[in-house]
Parts: structure tokens; C-alpha cells; sequence
């Protein structure tokens, strides 16, 4: 285990005590804490340090926001010095159908049918839609989304998940699945023998977005725990349990990307709806059917913005960068058209053109 961990892994290990509607399964984060116990990490002792009961990891009926679990990603790096805890807690993990999504996956028909189940109802593990179907260079392709808040996720989280994904299916299938290619979207870091370890396959950096390759011959496997009259009873059960499962609000979650976006001075439609993996004709469409626009959600996300910046006293620069503007004009003209106090003491320095 290399645990010789460069200065850009841990640069990602400063605490950041978030709040986000985001929230996970409890099953899923038990079964990180199980895996980083594996790994010989004090896990009570890396809760202690973030603030978070270990009984929020481990209550499978509860949902910890996502940013707790992020943060507990963070601390284990952290103590372990391990720039592949990702991988190793993956390869730690153990796969068990002892939840409704992994259910509907293993007693489909065929791998195909138990994917396209399981994607549909994944809220009910994860947070959010992070496993989405499509197809690459003439393969079916199952992406992985990085649905973050104020508190980005690791690539060792990104690592983690794509090893479990994996590591779910070859339980579904009996051990006999095999990826066609795993391919990262972020830069190669060394020691491939760690990837192809934990994956089977080949496996490629630096790609348009992190995938995994399956082909025909594996989408059609029969799973060996098949059976189609519980299949559609837990299909059923999921139908309920996700109807019951108290939805983000979309605009709070809109609101919350625009909070994420505008300090990388990023405020467009296009770049938010691309965040939500949809197009921006959806998002202003699904905005209007709340009763709001694109530019009216904006305006009032950076006004809010800006008093919270204006309340922690930071200094005039530092706000203007804060709600994304790069054009002091703009900027003055935003204060004065909803009232604020004019700021201009050092707003220039942050002025990019």
C-alpha cells in the first residue's frame, strides 16, 4: 500500500463544515466506514475529528448529507497518507445483496435488465442520479457523475465508487463479468498495477468523463440469483420507497449548483444546466413549472450571496469574487439595483476585464 501521499491529495483534506439538501443512504456510508475499518483506520477516531457520530455512518434507515460523508473521505486520507484509499477501500468492500437496489440487480434476468432497474431507483442508495446509461465507441457505457456541493468530491471518492459498481456487478453475475475498459476522467497518478488490480481491465485517464465500458457478450449475462417473480415485487417495493423518499426541491437545487458555480466565475444557464446533466431549455422549463426563471433564481442567489459575504466581513474584493462577478461596473451596478451599500474600497483588485 503506497501511503507516501503527495501535497495535491492532501491540499484536499481541509475540513469544510458544509450544509447541502444532498443526502445518502446510510447503507452506503456503513459500508464505507466497514471498508475503511478493513483498511485499519480508527474509524471512531476520524468521526471524533469531523464532528459526525460514527451512528450517522452506520444507521442504514438514516441519510447523512453528503458533505459529512465527503468529510469522512477527507479525514481518512488524511490519517492514512494512502494516495489510493479509494481503490483499496473498493477492493476492501464487501458485496452483499442486502439492500433494494442491489436486490433489484441480482434478480433480474440478465445483467442488462438488473442495471437498468437498479439506475432507476438508485436514489434509494445514493445521492442522487451518480450511474447513468449511455453508450461509447460502440460499447454501453455506464458513467459516473460527480453531484457535489460546496465540498467537491475526491477522486478517491470517484475511485471508490467505480470499484464498488464494478465489484456489485461481478457479484450479480457470478464472478464471470468482466469491463471492457474503465476509463477516469481525471489524470493518470501513477501505479496502474493498482487499477488494473481492482479492475480486470484496462484502464485509461484523462477521458471526457469517467465510464465504464461493457460489451454485448456481458450486458446479455444471465444472473445467477435471477428470478422474475421477485424481481417485479421489489420492483413494486422500490416504486413506493422511492415515491416516499422526501425529494430535494429542484429549485434548492439549482440554488445550491449557482452557489458552487459563481466563485469559479462560472454564471451562464448552459454551465449550470450542464452541472445537472440536463439541457438548458430542461432547466428553464422545469424552473418555469415552479413558478421562477433562470435569471430570476440567479439574481436572487447572488443577492443572497452577497449579504452573507457582506455579514462575514470579508473584504470588498473577496465578495465581488465570491458572487462571480470579474467586472466592477457590473458589480456596482448589481449593489445599486437592489440597494446595497456601495463597496469600493479594494473591489478593483478583483477585476479580471
Amino acid at each position: 500500500m503506497d501511503r507516501s501521499a503527495p501535497v495535491g491529495d492532501l491540499a484536499e483534506t481541509s475540513e469544510v463544515r458544509t450544509h447541502s439538501g444532498l443526502r445518502v443512504s446510510g447503507a452506503w456510508t456503513r459500508g464505507v466506514v466497514n471498508a475503511f475499518r478493513q483498511l485499519d483506520l480508527d474509524v471512531e477516531a476520524l468521526c471524533a475529528g469531523i464532528g459526525v457520530p460514527l451512528e450517522v455512518f452506520m444507521n442504514t434507515d438514516g441519510r447523512p448529507p453528503r458533505d459529512a460523508s465527503g468529510r469522512l473521505w477527507r479525514a481518512a486520507l488524511m490519517a492514512s497518507g494512502d494516495r489510493f484509499v479509494g481503490l483499496h477501500a473498493a477492493q476492501a468492500w464487501r458485496a452483499r445483496a442486502d439492500h433494494l437496489v442491489v436486490l433489484l440487480l441480482t434478480s433480474a434476468e440478465s445483467l442488462g435488465e438488473g442495471l437498468v432497474a437498479a439506475l432507476q431507483y438508485q436514489e434509494l442508495l445514493s445521492h442522487g442520479r451518480v450511474v447513468t446509461l449511455g453508450e461509447h465507441s460502440g460499447y454501453r457505457a455506464l458513467h459516473i457523475h460527480k453531484i457535489e456541493h460546496e465540498l467537491p468530491i475526491t477522486v478517491h471518492e470517484v475511485e471508490f465508487i467505480t470499484g464498488v459498481v464494478v465489484k456489485m456487478i461481478h457479484f450479480a453475475t457470478d464472478g464471470r463479468f468482466t469491463a471492457k475498459e474503465v476509463q477516469f476522467q481525471h489524470p493518470y497518478r501513477g501505479q496502474i498495477q493498482e487499477y488494473t488490480r481492482t479492475f480486470g481491465c484496462a484502464v485509461t485517464f484523462g477521458q471526457e468523463r469517467t465510464a465504464i465500458l461493457v460489451d454485448d457478450e456481458a450486458w446479455d449475462l444471465p444472473l445467477a440469483h435471477g428470478n422474475p417473480a421477485l424481481h417485479t415485487q421489489l420492483r413494486g417495493m422500490a416504486e413506493d420507497q422511492h415515491a416516499a423518499l422526501v425529494s430535494y426541491p429542484f429549485i434548492d437545487t439549482v440554488r445550491d449548483r449557482i452557489k458552487v458555480l459563481l466563485p469559479k466565475g462560472k454564471s451562464s444557464i448552459e454551465a449550470v444546466a450542464a452541472s445537472l446533466h440536463m439541457t438548458p431549455r430542461t432547466l428553464q422549463r422545469r424552473l418555469q413549472e415552479d413558478g421562477t426563471s433562470f435569471r430570476a433564481l440567479m439574481d436572487a442567489t447572488r443577492r443572497s450571496m452577497l449579504l452573507a459575504a457582506v455579514e462575514r466581513r470579508q473584504t470588498p474584493g473577496e465578495i465581488m469574487r465570491h458572487a462571480g462577478y470579474t467586472n466592477v461596473r457590473s458589480f456596482r451596478r448589481a449593489l445599486k439595483r437592489w440597494n446595497l451599500p456601495r463597496i469600493d474600497d479594494d473591489a478593483g483588485e478583483a477585476t479580471s476585464g
